[in-house]
């Protein structure tokens, strides 16, 4: 169980709070689907960390994430007209650059070049990769590196990327992904037929190993089928959301989900799913008719146990909710409340890597707390690279590069792994 104030520390994003502005400052944000923005249609509303922002694509193809409120009195920018790749806004005609130039302000009568210099427009820096545009929310001249993903670099035909909005707070999407153990229970007749996951259900208490790594953590989760062969499943941790989880069959490649804070109690729960070998299949798990709405959301409201069908579970189904696999998830997720109160939790050897989860991120963002004091305290001169991090596998030979702490992480390198093996074989050979 965690302290109150622990789970606080941890879950709380919006405002001051530590855990959003150690991510703001650190992470590019996911924040929208790159094929939602279409050339010179009216920008998307995005809501991240409980703040309002807007999403565009220009004529000429770039992407622009400004605050969505107009800096001269609040109008909102998605109501804005796009014009020779800026935005203009409705109420009074202000013109807004892609790049955050301010290039006309109609009402100004006197001075108006000068007066556009002034004007405190809000604007991010935007990259696209992996079909989704990522905005860095952090302040200073410097962004961190992009997370370059192994599914980044591949062809569009190779991987498949779709979000929905859950709520529930980010920290529980994030746990229920690096939870092993739960597959063969909540899951078992959705990963029936699936491939080798199915040996998933064929033992419910995963013996776990975790490894810290310069990125978060890899573990597995060893299960044992009978007394020659076991089931290996070799998952990662990715600072600061990211689950980079194993292929349900054998196939080179796998997922990642990441679940990103809309604000406290709200997120949205990413998916990406790819393979190396050869284009993606289109399956029930990815035949979508909206990327951005998809696995299907939870079917009802919790006076009507969240849509569950008793009668399916009566014929067989174990939980009740045959829309999709990653739907059962999102049920669980939602009934735990808004922010789950885990100061009340009985945790046993099954949560382990939740366990771990919960301790690096305290460390980091504690440590993040005690970086932002000391430069309070004492600024730090030009050049100088203050290590808040001590406990972190970082390369020497990288620290000083560092632009963030975390931009020695070789994203493209880490890849996840499932497979059988001979019981006594180590699973770091799979």
């Amino acid at each position: 169980m965690l302290k109150p104030e622990d789970n606080a520390l941890l879950t709380l994003v919006t405002g001051d709070a530590p855990m959003g502005a150690w991510m703001r400052q650190n992470f590019w944000i996911p924040a929208a689907l790159s094929e939602k923005l279409e050339s010179n249609e009216a920008p998307l509303r995005v809501k991240l960390f409980g703040e309002r922002f807007i999403a565009f694509r220009t004529v000429d193809g770039h992407v622009g994430f400004f605050d969505e409120a107009c800096p001269h009195r609040g109008a909102s920018l998605a109501l804005a007209r796009q014009e020779d790749n800026a935005l203009r806004c409705l109420f009074h005609g202000w013109k807004f650059h892609v790049k955050g130039e301010v290039l006309e302000v109609p009402t100004q009568t006197n001075d108006a070049n000068a007066f556009c210099k002034t004007v405190p427009l809000k604007h991010y820096p935007a990259r696209e990769g992996g079909g989704i545009v990522w905005v860095w929310l952090g302040q200073g001249r410097h962004a961190p590196r992009l997370p370059e993903f192994e599914f980044m670099t591949l062809p569009s035909n190779r991987f498949v990327t779709y979000k929905q909005v859950a709520n529930f707070n980010w920290l529980q999407g994030v746990e229920t992904t690096l939870d092993s153990a739960h597959v063969g229970f909540l899951h078992r007749s959705h990963i029936a037929g699936m491939g080798h996951i199915a040996h998933a259900a064929k033992e419910l208490a995963p013996v776990y190993e975790v490894e810290e790594q310069a990125y978060g953590f890899r573990y597995a989760g060893l299960r044992n089928l009978n007394t020659t062969s076991r089931y290996v499943r070799v998952n990662s941790f990715v600072y600061p959301w990211f689950g980079v989880i194993a292929p349900r069959d054998d196939y080179q490649g796998g997922a990642v989900f990441f679940t990103v804070p809309i604000d406290d109690q709200n997120s949205t729960y990413w998916t990406v799913r790819y393979r190396l070998d050869q284009a993606i299949e289109r399956d029930a798990v990815t035949l979508f008719s909206d990327p951005a709405d998809w696995p299907p959301k939870v079917p009802g409201a919790a006076k009507d146990n969240w849509g569950q069908d008793r009668d399916l579970m009566r014929n067989g189904h174990c939980s009740g909710f045959p829309q999709h696999i990653t739907t059962e998830d999102l049920v669980i997720c939602e009934s735990q409340g808004g922010i789950v109160d885990r100061s009340k939790e009985f945790l046993n050897t099954g949560d382990i890597a939740i366990v771990r989860l919960r301790r690096i991120l305290l460390r980091e963002v504690r440590s993040f707390m005690a970086l932002q004091k000391e430069k309070e305290l004492a600024p730090t001169p030009k050049g100088q690279i203050l290590d808040a991090y001590p406990d972190r596998v970082m390369p020497d030979a990288l620290a000083h590069q560092a632009q963030s702490p975390y931009d020695h992480i070789e994203y493209g390198a880490i890849r996840s792994k499932a497979g059988l093996l001979p019981i006594e074989q180590d699973w770091r050979s799979l």
